[in-house]
């Protein structure tokens, strides 16, 4: 048996899939600085800096592409036929699991052991701060090109996500993601994402019928 998928939830899928997969090409075009064929630190280095507004815009935009992405393909390997895995060596960019962000543990150095608790000397700012009020896009780049490596390695994603599904931690967590959360969401796109995100939870945990869907015989 096959997780059943609602009809509701395949043709948020259906409109959702393409919908992103644009959205995320035409984001690339617009910051990529070098060509594809360039290395990751030679993009990372020419990656263009924008106002940090645009920035945080983007970084929206793409965690809420990334959470769509993972909770389709969850849904999508568990409530379809599996097929054949595909003949590929190419490695994941795009990580299957939503894992909760882990804390910034910042060591002490042993000379000043409250290093971290004094300000600035006045007139000085971390080394790592812009001044211009620009940041790399380089992050974001990087994050792009995962989500694009979905979308031309799609079975391969699938097949890994149907393999991932068959153990016990899961890879969805359970709370909502917060970029479903944004109050700039209109309600429509806020409530479609939490079916899809609800939808997602009931198929993961579909283990019995999930592992029997498995058997082609």
């Amino acid at each position: 048996m096959i997780f059943p998928v609602p009809t509701r939830t395949h043709d948020l899928i259906s409109h959702w899939w393409h919908t992103v997969q644009d959205a995320v090409a035409n984001l690339l075009l617009r910051c990529r600085p070098v060509e594809e064929t360039a290395g990751a630190a030679v993009q990372a280095a020419d990656a263009p800096r924008l106002p940090r507004a645009e920035a945080g815009a983007m970084s929206l935009a793409i965690s809420i592409f990334e959470a769509l992405v993972r909770r389709m393909l969850v849904v999508m390997s568990a409530g379809y036929v599996p097929a054949a895995p595909p003949d590929e060596g190419t490695r994941l960019l795009f990580r299957l699991d939503e894992c909760p962000p882990t804390p910034a543990i910042r060591t002490p150095r042993a000379e000043a052991p409250d290093y971290c608790l004094k300000a600035p000397a006045e007139g000085r700012f971390p080394a790592d701060r812009p001044t211009d009020g620009l940041v790399s896009a380089a992050p974001l780049l990087k994050r792009l090109a995962a989500l694009a490596h979905v979308f031309e390695h799609g079975a391969l994603y699938l097949h890994a996500m149907r393999a991932r599904l068959q153990a016990p931690l899961k890879p969805l967590l359970a709370p909502q993601p917060n970029a479903f959360l944004d109050p700039a969401l209109s309600p429509e796109q806020a409530d479609n994402m939490q079916h899809l995100h609800e939808v997602a939870l009931d198929a993961q945990s579909f283990d019995k019928a999930f592992n029997k869907s498995f058997d082609t015989s």
